[in-house]
């Protein structure tokens, strides 16, 4: 696709709509949300005059929308904040939106209209017993109630060159092998105080980032100027 007559990135007619999704709480899933976001727009071209990626916030704490207003700076250039639970109407200009849910059962409702769907996943026992549970959860949700809702990836979070993460991240790989169809594990978040503190410079979630895509078959803007 060549780019724009006008010098702006080519646009999807409708944007993507990617749910970072959890079956329990405190594994990263906001931080994870805002990550993903900054390193979606960059490489679909966003700018602060042309956003390529909105953000939803769609878990009821509202934890995302407070962050927002008080450090508005976390929305980087290429990013819009979308108030509000609906999706932006078709030609938004937008080329994915990603959608911030409530963690466990309650974010199922939240998960509709989302196309694709990434699990964070603490590499601990509770995390891998909840893990499973969830997405037997998220497929009975697809197959009855959303049939164009498509599981990508597993992202590990908040990883510690500990035995117990290892192997509960051995076992957080096995899961993903033997999903129907197999999942694609992201390469696992360590845990730094960096990414805690929301640096989005923290490189981090490049690489898990750019296997999303990959994976999903979003193609990037230098790709789809060629």
């Amino acid at each position: 696709m060549m780019l724009a007559l006008d010098g702006r990135r080519p646009r999807r007619p409708n944007p993507l709509i990617l749910a970072i999704a959890a079956g329990k709480g405190g594994v990263g899933k906001t931080t994870s949300a805002l990550y993903i976001a900054a390193q979606a727009a960059r490489l679909l071209g966003g700018t602060a005059a042309d956003p390529a990626v909105g953000i939803i916030d769609r878990d009821e704490s509202r934890n995302l929308t407070r962050r927002l207003g008080l450090e508005p700076d976390l929305l980087r250039p290429g990013t819009v904040f979308l108030p509000g639970v609906e999706l932006p109407p078709p030609g938004c200009g937008l080329d994915l939106v990603v959608l911030d849910t409530p963690p466990g059962h309650l974010s199922l409702d939240s998960l509709r209209q989302a196309q694709l769907v990434v699990v964070p996943v603490l590499p601990e026992t509770n995390g891998v017993i909840t893990l499973t549970e969830y997405l037997d959860n998220l497929e009975l949700h697809r197959i009855t109630v959303s049939p164009n809702m498509r599981l990508v990836a597993l992202l590990p979070t908040m990883l510690m060159r500990t035995l117990t993460h290892a192997q509960r991240l051995e076992d957080i790989r096995a899961i993903a092998a033997h999903h129907r169809p197999p999942l694609t594990l992201l390469t696992p978040v360590p845990r730094r105080t960096r990414i805690e503190g929301l640096d989005l410079d923290a490189p981090e979630y490049e690489a898990p980032a750019k296997e999303l895509f990959a994976h999903a078959g979003i193609a990037t803007a230098s790709a789809r100027a060629d």
